[in-house]
C-alpha cells in the first residue's frame, strides 16, 4: 500500500498541488495603515493652508517693518517744521509787517497835511476830509462845485482847487483819482443821456482844472459812477444832496 504525504508551503511558492498563494503588499507608513483615502486628502489640504497662512504672516510682518521705518524718517521732519512754526523769524519779530505799517503811517500823515493845507475859509465848511483804510478822501458837495445837472465849475471853488493842486504838486509820488457821483433821479438831455455821463464829465472838469493849476497829468485818473455808489439811501432830498458829490482820493504807492 502506498502512503501520501501532504505538505503546506507558506513561502509564497506556488509550486505544489496544495500550496496557498500569499498576496504581497508594500509597507505603509505608521499611522496611515488604517486610515481611509478621504482622511489622507484632507490632511494634504491642511498642509497647503498652513503654508499659505505662514506666507501671509511673513508678508504682513515685512509691511509693518517698512511702515515703522518710514515713520522714523518722517518724524524728524515734522518736528523740525513744528519748531519752525513755534520759533518766529528774527526779522519778523524785529520788524512786523513793515510795508503795511509804513503805508498806514504815510496815509495818516497825508491826512494831517491835507487838513493843514486846506485852511477852512468862508463857504468851504462843507468840504470833508476823511481817511478810509489807506486812502485819504476829499469830498466836494455838488453845491460847492456845480449847479444841478451841470458840469461847469463854479468860480467859488477855484481857491480850494488851487490849494489842492499845490498839495499834489509838492508830492509827485501821490496817486490821485477824481470821481463823480450823482443821485438816482434820471437825467436825459442832448448833452447827458444818463447820470453816468454827467458824473464822468464832472470828474473830467475837476481834473482839467487841476492840470491847469500845475498838476502832472500822469498822477491823475478819472472815474464816473453815476448813482451806483451812494453814501446814503436816495429816499429824501437831503440824502440825494449828499450823494451828489465829487471825490478826490489820494493814495501812497506801496514801498518797493
Amino acid at each position: 500500500m502506498k502512503t501520501f504525504s501532504h505538505q503546506k508551503s507558506f513561502s509564497g511558492d506556488t509550486q505544489g498541488p496544495f500550496s496557498l498563494p500569499i498576496k504581497k503588499t508594500g509597507l505603509r507608513p505608521f499611522g496611515f495603515q488604517n486610515r481611509p483615502q478621504t482622511e489622507r486628502g484632507n490632511e494634504i489640504w491642511l498642509v497647503t493652508l498652513s503654508d499659505l497662512l505662514m506666507l501671509l504672516m511673513i508678508f504682513f510682518v515685512v509691511l509693518f517693518g517698512m511702515a515703522l521705518q518710514k515713520e522714523k524718517k518722517v518724524q524728524p521732519a515734522v518736528q523740525a517744521a513744528e519748531v519752525a512754526q513755534i520759533e518766529p523769524n528774527e526779522n519778523e519779530v524785529s520788524n512786523p509787517a513793515p510795508v503795511i505799517s509804513a503805508k498806514t503811517n504815510a496815509s495818516a500823515s497825508l491826512e494831517t497835511d491835507l487838513i493843514l493845507a486846506l485852511q477852512r475859509e468862508k463857504g468851504e465848511s462843507d468840504v470833508m476830509i476823511q481817511r478810509v483804510a489807506d486812502l485819504v478822501i476829499l469830498t466836494f458837495p455838488e453845491r460847492i462845485v456845480f449847479d444841478p445837472g451841470q458840469a461847469l465849475l463854479k468860480p467859488t471853488c477855484r481857491t480850494t482847487l488851487d490849494k489842492v493842486a499845490s498839495f499834489i504838486h509838492d508830492r509827485p509820488f501821490l496817486f490821485v483819482e477824481v470821481q463823480g457821483h450823482t443821485d438816482d433821479r434820471p437825467i436825459s438831455n442832448s448833452r447827458y443821456p444818463s447820470n453816468w455821463e454827467l458824473s464822468v464829465d464832472r470828474a473830467i472838469q475837476v481834473s482839467r482844472a487841476l492840470i491847469g493849476l500845475g498838476v502832472n497829468p500822469t498822477q491823475l485818473s478819472v472815474k464816473g459812477f453815476g448813482e451806483y455808489q451812494p453814501l446814503l439811501p436816495n429816499d429824501s432830498e437831503a440824502s440825494r444832496l449828499t450823494n451828489r458829490r465829487v471825490e478826490i482820493q489820494f493814495s501812497v504807492p506801496p514801498q518797493s
